[in-house]
């Protein structure tokens, strides 16, 4: 299989991110391209900006360990389709607007501010929301409240992806019915991978299942949910949760959860 150096970037303004409907792939992207001889990943990024938007952007400090270069979100590999596979660097870039100037590559654009909905890659998905807060202090409380509220509605909806979009990649989840359901796991899973299993089995399971919500308080990095657990034939029960909120690249992301009930 041919492999290629390539970069992605997502350009932000005002709290959302762009991305294009790439002519050949048909689906939802972030601008970016090859790197070519003799350029280093950010040189690559800051031209694939430039030639793909007509934008020259700010390619955010301080994300990473003394060297990352400005605005390195990750480092990611995927399939991109007959040119094979590339090992790809993602960063995150602030442009001055939203006079975006296409290329031959795509027509249409949209800023987003959540892509649970929109059809992209998964990886997609997760580095949108990594953009929007990447080197953002830790949200305050309207923002941590709206991360609640999309939880539940994620979860009472069925829209998994969305819902799994909320955490980082190895975030922890601690829940007695884990305990009592898989005691293998005493209570706990980690990462992106569990957490799907987790709540795609008690989904297809308790397909009537929801949560009804009751309190939500604010607090420095973490948000406390109490909701009314819902099911038919079954007795109504009222749960605590703790959602806690990553700073940094995790910014606006959940990286531990933690379920209370009797």
């Amino acid at each position: 299989m041919r492999t290629a150096w390539s970069v992605a970037i997502f350009a932000r303004n005002a709290g959302s991110v762009l991305l294009i409907h790439h002519h050949r792939l048909q689906t939802w992207l972030p601008v970016g391209g090859e790197v070519e001889p003799g350029e280093t990943p950010l040189q690559a990024a800051q031209r694939e900006l430039r030639e793909e938007t007509g934008f020259e952007g700010v390619f955010v400090p301080g994300l990473g360990v003394t060297g990352t270069p400005d605005g390195l979100l990750g480092y990611e590999e995927h399939s991109a389709g007959s040119k094979g596979l590339h090992l790809n660097f993602a960063f995150v870039a602030d442009v001055p607007d939203r006079n975006v100037r296409p290329n031959s590559e795509y027509a249409k654009y949209q800023w987003v501010e959540d892509a649970s909905d929109i059809d992209c890659p998964v990886n997609v998905r997760e580095l949108v929301q990594m953009a929007r807060f990447a080197g953002a202090t830790p949200p305050g409380e309207g923002a941590l409240h709206a991360l609640a509220r999309r939880w539940l509605e994620c979860f009472n909806t069925r829209n998994l992806e969305g819902l799994l979009a909320l955490y980082t990649a190895d975030a922890v989840h601690v829940s007695p019915k884990l305990r009592d359901r898989l005691p293998e796991t005493k209570g706990e899973i980690r990462g992106v991978p569990s957490l799907r299993d987790w709540w795609q089995g008690a989904m297809e399971r308790l397909p009537g299942l929801r949560y009804e919500p009751l309190h939500l308080t604010a607090s420095g990095d973490r948000v406390f949910m109490e909701y009314l657990r819902t099911v038919p034939g079954e007795a109504d029960l009222v749960v605590a949760e703790v959602l806690v909120v990553g700073t940094g690249v995790n910014a606006g992301r959940i990286v531990h959860s933690c379920v209370f009930h009797g």
